[in-house]
């Protein structure tokens, strides 16, 4: 009589290890679902609607599709047109001024002296209050009646009379650059103020021992190690400068009107009033994707230039 043989049991899979990269892959996939839903999914969003027409106040057109139509038009929309010259213009304008005040503030800042600490909370002070109430005080500081500045003009006898500086577009553009320099160079400030805390004191002696001055060794020492942290700021305030909505809108509202158009208004401007206030959401979401476009192309030339450089 033979003996059945019980069937040998089958060895568990063992699981191998995920390893240093199977674990980072891991950790990193709550911060990519939440950058798909938070920013990819609404970009996406925003250039399917860009293709299709979607007007509140003309709702019997419903909502065809027409392709890169908007995009056609932009081409032929002044308004357009005037607001992007402004985007520019403002952004070449206050990107370099928030560098020329921001890069000594944080020299002065950074140097060993008594007053240094006077110098980080005035520092701090600008980039911690919020853009509109910024706004609003220089709408004060230069309101034609009562402005603050108006009235020491006019008691050191340097004009006559106050000067509307809202109300006419060349004042009014200055006014709005002097606003985002205040507000904006502090950034610039903390993050270069950063950049010389980590330079190597020995290096700056030893140019000092070698014969160089200060300004030469700022030049020729600092400035070059400084580089990294001022192209981290410029890319920050070039895409902020860009894309700008509060400041402008809070003290100028975009205006005063030149040649039919805002002398002060940018394309976050004009976004808003196509999208809000006109209700064009289709034309509105074009516009979008073409500030996305200005943003990520001078993003892409400067970083191509820093690469080119090194």
């Amino acid at each position: 009589m033979t003996q059945k043989t019980s069937a040998l049991p089958r060895p568990a899979r063992q699981r191998r290890p995920l390893g240093e990269e199977g674990l980072a892959l891991l950790m990193l996939l709550p911060a990519a679902l939440i950058f798909a839903g938070v920013l990819l999914y609404p970009m996406l969003n925003t250039l399917y609607n860009s293709l299709f027409v979607n007007s509140l106040t003309e709702p019997y057109l419903g909502t065809p599709f027409v392709g890169l139509r908007h995009y056609a038009d932009m081409l032929h929309d002044a308004r357009f047109l005037n607001a992007l010259r402004n985007t520019l213009v403002y952004g070449l304008i206050t990107v370099s001024g928030s560098f020329l005040v921001g890069v000594p503030m944080a020299l002065v800042a950074h140097a060993d002296s008594r007053l240094k600490w006077l110098a980080r909370v005035a520092m701090l002070l600008p980039w911690a209050m919020p853009p509109v109430f910024s706004a609003l005080i220089f709408q004060w500081l230069f309101n034609g009646q009562y402005g603050l500045i108006n009235d020491l003009l006019v008691r050191l006898h340097l004009v006559a009379r106050p000067v509307a500086f809202l109300t006419s577009p060349l004042l009014a553009g200055l006014a709005l650059v002097v606003t985002v320099i205040w507000k904006t160079s502090s950034f610039v400030a903390l993050i270069a103020l950063g950049g010389l805390q980590g330079i190597p004191q020995e290096l700056t002696e030893a140019a000092e021992v070698d014969g160089a001055n200060r300004v030469q060794g700022f030049f020729r020492v600092t400035l070059p190690l400084l580089a990294p942290a001022l192209a981290v700021a410029f890319i920050f305030r070039a895409i902020s400068a860009l894309q700008v909505f509060d400041l402008p809108y809070a003290l100028t509202g975009g205006g005063p009107v030149a040649l039919q158009y805002g002398a002060t208004e940018t394309l976050g401007i004009y976004i808003y009033r196509t999208t809000l206030e006109f209700l064009d959401f289709g034309y509105g979401a074009a516009l979008s994707v073409a500030l996305f476009a200005v943003s990520l192309a001078i993003t892409a030339l400067y970083i191509r230039f820093i690469r080119g450089a090194e």
